[in-house]
């Protein structure tokens, strides 16, 4: 049977991709991190990686918006900020599988034969599985378009996600990526903002991308909105409070974290600590530890990288396992 063995979570921000250079040293701490990541994942032998993330108004709109999507086909990146627009290897059978397990469970995903994903995805390949060897499930949670699923429907998602991998009947190796937050603000306007300068992208919002008639304008404005900014908010208070909770395995309290809460204390960008717990769910018996978290206004981002290992026990009764196998 497949097994979980390994797990990060990781910030993303553009503005590594536009400005990696303005994050100093402490960028080059994240990014020094985000390489040992990389190596930490294929040390472990991973065959697969679940990668969780969100999109940002590049695939879902308000016109049609899930909470929960699965690919199970093709996968692409869009090419947003500087990203390859990857030709994403999808690991058909175990998405399927979780799929079917998710609706055996009375878990509805959506799901696509054809996904596209944006930098929320493809920077957690970029960083993490460049060369595409280890083929991947994408998921992607709504953390944009209120309302949003709850804290603790997203736990529950990532609990149905290790029950499926630990029903799957192939001897593979899996690891979850979780890719999003911590505390940043997004310049994207509240859906129902009546200043006339919002309304342009509040059109595009709720219309969708196949209804943008100036897509070339849509895309240049977001990213003039984002790159304009040379120093964002971030809430290093509150993003050190959350990755206690999460290496003290407090999940109780994050599950009950509201979205107004985050919200305020996190910002709108900081939604996508749901992505965390969709991990969180799925390695809920791992041990975390920040292997590095850095504030970095120049990126607009509290960036975080923690690193999940299997218990102790658990690694002994694995090897328990093959001695007696052999």
């Amino acid at each position: 049977m497949a097994k979980i063995i390994a797990g990060v979570a990781m910030s993303h921000s553009p503005m590594i991709m536009t400005n990696e250079a303005g994050g100093g040293d402490k960028g080059q701490r994240f990014l020094n991190t985000a390489a040992k990541m990389k190596k930490y994942l294929e040390d472990s032998g991973v065959d697969v990686i679940v990668l969780v993330s969100d999109d940002h108004f590049n695939s879902y709109f308000y016109d049609h918006m899930p909470s929960f999507t699965i690919g199970i086909g093709e996968c692409e990146g869009w090419g947003d900020w500087q990203l390859p627009k990857y030709k994403i290897p999808v690991q058909q059978e175990l998405a399927e599988h979780i799929l079917n397990t998710s609706l055996e469970n009375n878990v509805d995903f959506a799901f696509t034969l054809k996904m596209k994903v944006d930098h929320g995805h493809t920077q957690g390949i970029y960083f993490l599985n460049p060369d595409l060897q280890i083929p991947v499930v994408p998921i992607a949670v709504n953390t944009s378009a209120p309302p949003l699923p709850t804290m603790d429907r997203c736990f529950q998602i990532g609990e149905i996600i290790r029950k499926a991998i630990e029903s799957w009947d192939k001897d593979l190796k899996v690891a979850i990526v979780a890719s999003g937050g911590l505390s940043h603000w997004v310049p994207i306007p509240k859906i129902e903002s009546e200043k006339q300068e919002d309304q342009f992208l509040i059109n595009v919002l709720k219309n969708g991308r196949q209804r943008i008639k100036q897509l070339d304008e849509y895309l240049k404005l977001r990213e003039t909105n984002v790159t304009r900014i040379k120093s964002g908010p971030v809430n290093e208070q509150i993003d050190r409070e959350f990755l206690c909770l999460v290496t003290e395995k407090d999940y109780a309290a994050l599950r009950n974290w509201s979205a107004e809460y985050i919200e305020e204390h996190l910002g709108n960008g900081g939604q996508e600590i749901r992505n965390w717990l969709v991990l969180l769910g799925a390695l809920e018996n791992f041990d975390a530890s920040v292997a590095c978290y850095e504030p970095i206004p120049e990126w607009v981002t509290g960036m975080a990288i923690v690193q999940f290992r299997q218990p102790i026990q658990q690694k002994s009764n694995t090897k328990q396992e093959k001695e007696v196998s052999i």
